[in-house]
């Protein structure tokens, strides 16, 4: 059973640290709201076999620049974020 985690709280929370203990191949971390910060925490530490993502309007939001992303994260809009819901068994929103 896959599962989407959402992340909304920066690094220096514990939110991405806790769901990264938990995350399984086939998961998919999307990184929303202010866990868009964490990016280059989450390209330090990959899992295999977890898909990683960040929404690209809260990036702009941020003045972050989606071209500086490593290529293990993609961003997606909106209607991504919709799409990767109905991707998955079940949503889980660290926060």
């Amino acid at each position: 059973m896959s599962t989407l985690h959402t992340i909304n709280k920066t690094s220096t929370h514990s939110a991405l640290s806790s769901c990264l203990k938990v995350a399984r191949n086939g998961d998919s971390i999307l990184l929303i709201e202010d866990g868009v910060y964490a990016s280059s925490q989450l390209c330090q530490s990959p899992l295999e076999g977890v898909a990683l993502y960040a929404l690209h309007e809260d990036l702009l939001a941020r003045g972050l620049d989606a071209s500086t992303l490593s290529g293990t994260i993609k961003t997606v809009d909106y209607n991504g974020f919709v799409d990767l819901v109905c991707q998955h068994q079940r949503c889980v929103s660290w926060s």
